[in-house]
């Protein structure tokens, strides 16, 4: 049975290959001990090769045969241990395995001047038949033993009784009552979390603002692990409390504002003649009037009225743990919605006017928001800093 987390190693292996100088040997590879590197470059440089280097070849012979028997030993020896780990024990069988599949396209394998390679191959099968079993064994009673730990109301307990438990199919499916036991254990360890609205800024809050700040959607907070609900029910025994503490809600007064400022430009006003240095009319060789662009200064005056007004939130999120009613974790949030408007005319002459200024003429005066709006703005500003600090509050619930 080939373990799926073995190719993100194999393909770290292929770039630790990649990576190593163009001139490391095969050789040194299999001295220094590195001896799936050099299996893996050693199959490289002799896969579609007709003419097979004895060099390679005698790397591949040595590499494969001293690795399996480094994993032989390796196994033979965690077995023998008074607390064998069949996980790990089945996972160097698998090594084994699947270094002999990889070598098995290239055999016979011959060198050019006719030696043919002599591996140790070693039969594998039985052994990882009885490896799944035990392993399957090992991590059913190690997640039997952490859910009833779980059952006692440990939910870190349970968390683990569902990882060993989880881990069972991949050595043996439907292993006795596991995939019950799975799913008890997940139930054990999954926490129910309350949101709760506390406005301690004094400030009348409307109902629908309140209610907006709580429009969380909280199963879009919900993972694995947690629950949160709005509206506590009563068939439910929450572990947490994540409560949305309001501190200050201030806004600012109507602002208006105005600035005058003066646009100049130099613009061509149609045509002047030139004159001579007698300050008659030039002429050309054909005797007719010379004349020029007529250039001319304009100016225009810009009046700009700024409309401001801004709505600022100040509060935190706490999270309290129910079965202790101890705080673990706070954090201040914040946010602030403004209102800003420009209203522009201007007198004078219309083509001295900048992009900028000819941009914002014409806007006029807008009324202003009512503090609730804005206040309501500054809430939908908050929402999200509020439901990444909920999502990450994992690390604590």
């Amino acid at each position: 049975m080939t373990r799926p987390y073995y190719l993100p190693s194999l393909l770290l292996l292929g770039l630790l290959v990649l990576a190593f100088p163009a001139c490391t040997s095969v050789q040194s590879l299999v001295e220094s001990g590195h001896y799936e590197q050099a299996i893996v470059l050693a199959q490289r440089r002799l896969t579609g090769k007709q003419k097979k280097n004895p060099k390679y070849v005698a790397a591949l012979e040595q590499a494969i045969n001293r690795a399996n028997e480094a994993d032989l030993n390796q196994a033979r020896y965690l077995t023998e241990t008074g607390s064998p780990d069949w996980v790990r024990i089945h996972g160097i069988y698998d090594d084994i395995m699947r270094r002999q599949n990889a070598l098995r396209p290239l055999l016979p394998l011959i060198d050019k001047k006719g030696r043919k390679a002599n591996f140790r191959f070693v039969k594998v099968e039985g052994l990882i038949v009885e490896a799944n079993a035990k392993a399957a064994e090992q991590l059913y009673r190690q997640g039997l033993s952490q859910l009833e730990a779980g059952r006692k109301g440990q939910k870190a307990a349970a968390r683990a009784a569902y990882r060993y438990l989880d881990r069972v199919d991949d050595y043996h499916r439907g292993y006795r009552d596991s995939h019950e036991l799975l799913a008890e254990a997940r139930d054990l360890g999954r926490v129910y979390v309350t949101l709760e609205l506390i406005n301690e800024s004094g400030a009348y809050l409307p109902r629908e603002i309140q209610e907006e700040l709580l429009r969380l959607r909280p199963g879009e907070l919900d993972d694995f692990w947690r629950e949160f609900d709005l509206e506590p029910r009563a068939d439910r025994q929450y572990d947490y409390s994540a409560r949305i503490v309001l501190r200050d809600v201030a806004v600012s007064p109507d602002q208006l504002s105005e600035r005058r400022y003066v646009d100049e430009a130099k613009i061509v006003d149609g045509e002047e003649y030139v004159l001579d240095e007698k300050g008659k009319v030039a002429k050309d060789t054909l005797g007719n009037d010379i004349t020029q662009p007529r250039e001319v200064s304009v100016q225009a005056e810009v009046i700009e009225v700024l409309q401001q007004k801004s709505a600022r939130v100040i509060g935190s999120i706490e999270v309290y743990d129910l079965r202790t009613d101890r705080l673990v974790d706070e954090e201040d949030l914040s946010a602030e919605a403004t209102f800003e408007h420009y209203a522009s005319t201007f007198r004078g002459d219309e083509r001295a006017l900048t992009s900028d200024s000819r941009n914002r003429i014409g806007s006029q005066p807008l009324p202003f928001p009512s503090n609730e709006l804005l206040i309501f703005d500054a809430i939908n500003l908050l929402k999200p800093q509020l439901a990444d600090r909920l999502a990450s509050s994992s690390r604590l619930i």
